[in-house]
């Protein structure tokens, strides 16, 4: 299967840190990033409400690529109806970090879901209509208005993203569409099998896990500690006696030397 090529820009000033490399070395049998990050200024501005940007001006700022399938920006400015995305003319897609990155960092997911989980949604939308991004003002219906966990939530409310940033999937019904708009069951069987690793860091899976069950992490823990120190006692006393061990060899030597 031929990948889909996706270049990655980043609009502006972003006030956070970053993994960039954490989504240029992502490996995928759907997509492949093209090159590292393009940094592009926004020299326009603002042009809607509450300091955001509109699509049409949006349009203007954003490159337009020849070697690649799809460009996806992000940025931190906010777009038009307060959206975290937008899609543009040319294949092109605008990502918001503004109010997500907030409640993203908030619940402890890494910043970088957001975007991992974006370039499966937008791959799949690519192929889905005839390798070209639709505008928002076409009339679609990949989306969702219930959130289920799934690439394909509408998330009108913007705090629902969360719940599909941690091993997020393709809810059946999005399956079952996909299938009637002619994606190959190998395309969703990749994209199923991909998402999964897009999750949270092991030290916050813990730090939910104590939430969660904090009787039962106090138990593991009592327990643990209680193995700890066993094993740590045995170590202790092998050490013990093999060096007096040694030092009995040692003795025994010298004694037979002065003989």
């Amino acid at each position: 299967m031929k990948r889909i090529k996706i270049k990655l820009g980043i609009i502006g000033f972003l006030p956070f840190a970053f993994n960039r490399k954490k989504i240029t070395k992502w490996k995928s049998n759907l997509f492949e990033i093209v090159d590292d990050f393009k940094k592009y200024h926004i020299n326009a501005k603002s042009d809607t409400v509450n300091w955001g940007y509109s699509d049409s001006l949006l349009e203007k700022e954003l490159p337009i690529i020849s070697d690649a399938d799809i460009f996806i920006g992000i940025t931190y400015v906010p777009i038009e109806h307060n959206y975290y995305a937008r899609r543009l003319n040319k294949n092109r897609v605008i990502l918001s970090y503004n109010d997500m990155e907030e409640i993203i960092s908030n619940k402890k997911f890494p910043i970088e879901n957001l975007l991992l989980r974006v370039l499966y949604e937008y791959s799949i939308i690519y192929l889905r209509y005839g390798n070209r991004i639709p505008l928002c003002t076409e009339d679609t219906n990949f989306t969702h208005d219930d959130t289920r966990g799934c690439i394909f939530d509408m998330n009108g409310t913007l705090s629902d993203i969360v719940f599909s940033l941690h091993k997020p999937v393709i809810c059946d019904v999005c399956r079952d569409n996909l299938r009637q708009e002619n994606i190959s069951d190998n395309i969703i069987k990749i994209a199923k099998k991909e998402i999964k690793r897009i999750k949270k860091d092991r030290y916050y899976k813990i730090s939910d896990f104590i939430k969660k069950k904090p009787i039962l992490s106090l138990l593991i823990s009592f327990f643990v500690g209680i193995i700890l120190s066993i094993i740590a006692s045995s170590i202790y006393d092998y050490a013990i006696k093999y060096f007096i061990e040694k030092l009995k060899v040692k003795e025994n030597i010298e004694k037979v030397e002065t003989k």
